[in-house]
């Protein structure tokens, strides 16, 4: 059963998230796992003035039909997600809301076996909104503190043919997100630079179902190449700890614990921004996995399957006004 949101007074760290695009993006998609798209392009964009709005949407494409060759292999899946956030200056504060729409096409390719001559392949496609986040910005000291809530506003109760929760538009969760964050301006000896920390994890669940928390870290650097261009270079190290899936009910395989979701891993992210006018830019990204190891146990001592940290192209365009 969902909890609905916090009624509470909210606070600075009580009312946001860190999954606003002007932070870092995380995208949970399957089936074997999740793909965190570990993009960072808050330094890509002027600060807004008070009473300005600005407007990102963003494109997500993830193409797993040739990264599964793990214990799944015959489970193919592509994911399209994309992202509109809005951002506003309130009391000296950045406050912005992210809504995203999910599209994530699940197939099987089960080769004929002896046992099988003639297995059964399934395709479905899962299109609805996710779960949308609102965030807050605030200066401290030389730092910037995120933090934020995502809430449970995408469907987590369908009944899919691959059996596996985070293949729902949402998590049915509401997660508190924090994150410190510094930058540091460029200067004749070094490019403009900054790197963040983030955790996020759920305050309230079903009573089926607990994402595991995620801790990141993530530094970055942009060179601008010639006005009007940017070049950024990003890496993130991202702990995901183990899911909580107790599900049993029709059209759901059980899993205790889900042992496909606990790893450690590292991502690296090369991007382009071009300006396009004063207030205006676009930007495409490149997010690649570098390592994954297992942090769940398995009597085999498998690794994680490798779709898990699949590679991720994004596209995004800024306005301001």
């Amino acid at each position: 059963m969902k909890i609905p949101f916090l009624s509470e007074r909210p606070t600075r760290f009580a009312l946001l998230s860190l999954l606003a695009l002007g932070a870092y993006t995380e995208a949970q998609a399957c089936p074997c796992g999740c793909v965190k798209v570990c993009v960072d392009n808050l330094a890509d964009r002027a600060p807004l003035r008070p009473g300005a709005y600005s407007v990102n949407f963003r494109y997500d494409t993830i193409d797993q039909d040739e990264r599964n060759s793990g214990a799944h292999a015959h489970f193919l899946a592509y994911h399209k997600i994309l992202t509109g956030t809005i951002e506003t200056q309130l009391a000296g504060q950045t406050w912005s809301i992210a809504v995203p729409r999910i599209n994530r096409i699940v197939r099987s390719n089960i080769a004929p076996t002896v046992p099988i001559p003639n297995p059964v392949n399934t395709r479905q496609e899962v299109i609805g909104l996710g779960d949308i986040s609102v965030t807050t910005r605030f200066a401290w000291s030389d730092y910037t503190v995120i933090a934020g809530v995502k809430l449970p506003t995408g469907t987590d109760d369908m009944t899919l043919n691959v059996s596996r929760r985070y293949l729902q538009p949402g998590t049915g969760s509401t997660d508190l997100i924090l994150g410190l964050r510094r930058d540091y301006s460029a200067t004749d000896d070094r490019p403009q630079c900054f790197w963040q920390l983030g955790a996020q994890g759920a305050v309230f669940s079903d009573a089926n179902f607990r994402p595991g928390t995620t801790l990141t870290a993530t530094a970055g650097v942009r060179y601008e190449l010639a006005s009007p261009l940017a070049f950024s270079l990003q890496t993130t190290a991202l702990r995901q700890f183990r899911d909580k899936n107790t599900m049993a009910a029709a059209g759901y395989t059980a899993y205790a614990e889900d042992l496909e979701t606990a790893a450690f891993s590292t991502h690296l992210a090369a991007g382009l921004t071009y300006k396009l006018a004063a207030n205006t830019s676009t930007y495409v990204y490149y997010s690649r996995s570098l390592k994954n190891n297992n942090l769940a146990d398995k009597p085999n001592g498998a690794e994680v399957n490798v779709v898990h940290s699949t590679d991720v192209w994004s596209f995004g365009l800024t306005h301001s006004f």
